[in-house]
């Protein structure tokens, strides 16, 4: 005998809250519009988001592919993620830029600056 079960099927968002982090919306999940990633990022990552969207959308227009549009977002999602938790994003870069060249960054190093030496 054959047995069928039903199930409820809800829309899934696109963003995982992150209550920790009362100062920026929800983390975009795999798929998500770059609206929704743009307002997860850090405001100093704002413009170069943007930037690097425009000229994906420019190469879109001309190739008519919209691959690179998708690599960008995903990019720029997995860098929402990744830059969430500013210290523990900071420290990792520290010991990433220790780890690959033997010596650890100056402590005052911005991220930024540790970050360009990767």
């Amino acid at each position: 005998m054959l047995s069928v079960e039903l199930a409820i099927v809800v829309p899934a968002s696109n963003a995982v809250s992150d209550p920790s982090s009362g100062e920026l919306p929800a983390l975009p999940r795999v798929g998500a519009s770059p609206r929704q990633v743009r307002a997860a990022l850090r405001p100093e990552h704002h413009e170069s988001f943007d930037r690097a969207l425009r000229d994906a959308l420019e190469e879109a227009a001309r190739e008519l592919d919209l691959g690179p549009v998708h690599t960008v977002v995903e990019h720029w999602r997995r860098r929402a993620w990744i830059t969430r938790d500013r210290e523990q994003h900071r420290r990792i870069v520290r010991e990433a830029v220790e780890e690959l060249t033997g010596k650890a960054p100056p402590e005052d190093a911005s991220t930024r600056a540790s970050e360009a030496r990767l």
